[in-house]
């Protein structure tokens, strides 16, 4: 029989997306119950019950390691204008103030927009599929900050300036799906 054509009783909903080997949808084994509180409450129950391994160990080890190259990445920024100030800068050693915040707060302003758009596409889309996009990202504009240099047609300060907000973006969306991840 065809799963569209098993009865269900009143108020059931069909199954959910998702699980695989790594992850099994609890949801979908209380289809039985009408009672969307109650059907909540047996999943987490079942979760609850979960045994801890090495899936578990595996999974906060990853979003650890991209919480801290998050916090290296955004807090390079310092580091990054002091070296810009000597190069770019001879005469002074430093970058005019206005520069210097501006690159400053480049990854903060992109770690809003991250946040909000990753978080409302990873709802949309599924969190794996956002995480690996949002990582991808991040490696794509930190290496794009380690291969820009000043040309006399771009200001090195303004193509600074675009892959930090690119890679604030990034970093923006591996905050609310690494807690994602690691809490489930």
């Amino acid at each position: 029989m065809s799963e569209s054509n098993t009865a269900r009783p009143a108020g059931a909903t069909s199954k959910t997306s998702g699980g695989n080997s790594a992850y099994h949808n609890f949801n979908n084994d209380f289809l039985h119950v009408a009672d969307l509180n109650e059907r909540r409450r047996l999943a987490l129950a079942e979760v609850d019950k979960a045994p801890f391994g090495w899936y578990h160990v595996r999974a906060c080890v990853v979003a650890g390691v991209g919480f801290f190259t998050d916090s290296y990445d955004i807090f390079t920024a310092s580091l990054l204008t002091l070296m810009l100030g000597i190069v770019y800068y001879p005469g002074v050693g430093k970058m005019p103030t206005n520069s210097d915040n501006a690159i400053k707060l480049a990854t903060s302003a992109g770690t809003v927009v991250g946040q909000l758009g990753f978080g409302f596409l990873a709802d949309v889309v599924g969190r794996k599929k956002m995480y690996g996009l949002e990582l991808i990202v991040i490696i794509f504009a930190t290496i794009g900050q380690a291969l820009t240099s000043g040309s006399p047609s771009c200001d090195i300060i303004g193509l600074i300036i675009f892959w930090r907000v690119i890679m604030g973006i990034g970093i923006g969306g591996d905050y609310p799906l690494s807690s994602i991840i690691t809490s489930e």
